[in-house]
């Protein structure tokens, strides 16, 4: 029981805390010197925040690292919840650029180089990378070369958003994806003791919580074109049938939150038309690595290759050693993803 709660304690840190210091790309990657270095930045000229106000121009930095030989493929990496700079996953990175695969990485708004007030809204994080990445298709070392989306967690659902823009990379990896409607992650947190949700979803008990999170849901989906204000209007009349309180989930129909409730990534996934794989870790209880694979098996896109790796939690690293600072991800992790991508013709 101690080891886990640590357990949880440490990823909850991790998850609201990725700062790191930009030690800079060329300290990072060894034998930089057998690799290009190119930055692409762009500016942001206005953007809605969360609170529909909008922010005046930002800028957001990327660096596309790729080998000086021959090579044909280029894999970008959206990054999940947390205040990450690009130099995080810097030893998939090493491996990726060792094996011959170009890599593209960027620091999210208010991040490390990149300027803005940080937010990870998913509607503000997709139209950021949006920018960044049609910056990035105008450099020469792009043109001619397959280009993949690699998104962890919340990235994944970035990259997903982005395809339903019509936004298609030639091949696509999925680390920890929120398959189907995203908003289930929250009820799996809650019931495993994360603690990420305790002021928006209210109660003294888990049975309460997810009772709220159930019936705040249930309004979402009846009333699919309420705002927020509307929505709450109609719970009040209807938390008269139920014993349920609306501070229990009154803070959850909010504009942003309503946005995301409302997200089904499910006939994105069984529209994918390129090579995809879907990759969970078993022990990870922050998204529901059961759920994901249940969710493709009802998709059933051929397109799609699943894997589940034994022992391995959200970051794919075993939970007795966890040490996401450096984004260390296990051994056959890396060998995995390097050789899924070495076969895509």
């Amino acid at each position: 029981m101690k080891k886990r709660n640590l357990l949880i304690i440490t990823l909850l840190i991790i998850n609201f805390s990725f700062a790191q210091e930009n030690i800079g790309i060329k300290s990072e990657i060894k034998n930089i010197e057998n690799f290009n270095i190119e930055e692409i930045k762009v500016s942001i000229e206005k953007s809605k925040t969360v609170k529909e106000t909008n922010e005046e121009k930002i800028q957001l930095f990327g660096t596309l690292i790729t080998p000086k030989n021959d090579f044909d493929k280029i894999l970008v990496i959206i990054s999940g919840t947390g205040k990450i700079t690009q130099i995080a996953h810097k030893y998939l990175t090493e491996s990726l650029l060792t094996n011959n695969v170009g890599i593209f990485r960027f620091d999210k708004r208010g991040v490390g180089k990149s300027t803005g007030n940080y937010n990870d809204d998913p509607q503000i994080y997709t139209n950021d990378f949006i920018s960044i990445y049609n910056e990035f298709k105008k450099s020469k070392s792009v043109a001619n070369k397959k280009i993949g989306f690699l998104g962890h967690s919340l990235g994944a659902i970035v990259t997903i958003e982005t395809i339903e823009n019509n936004i298609k990379p030639n091949f696509l990896i999925q680390w920890a994806p929120p398959i189907g409607k995203p908003r289930e992650i929250l009820k799996f947190q809650i019931k495993n003791g994360i603690k990420n949700y305790d002021n928006l979803i209210v109660g003294k008990t888990i049975d309460e919580r997810i009772q709220a999170i159930d019936f705040a849901n249930k309004l979402i989906d009846k009333y699919p074109n309420k705002n927020a204000w509307e929505l709450l209007k109609i719970g009040k009349k209807e938390l008269k049938k139920t014993h349920i309180k609306k501070k229990a989930f009154s803070k959850y129909l909010m504009p942003d939150k309503i946005e995301f409730a409302r997200m089904d990534n499910t006939n994105t996934y069984n529209e994918i038309d390129f090579p995809t794989l879907v990759c969970v870790g078993e022990n990870d209880i922050l998204v529901d690595p059961i759920a994901s694979e249940n969710s493709l098996k009802l998709i059933d896109n051929y397109n799609i290759d699943f894997k589940s790796f034994n022992k391995l939690n959200h970051f794919f690293e075993e939970n007795d050693s966890l040490n996401t600072n450096d984004w260390n991800i296990a051994e056959n992790t890396k060998r995995y993803i390097v050789e899924w991508i070495e076969q895509i013709q």
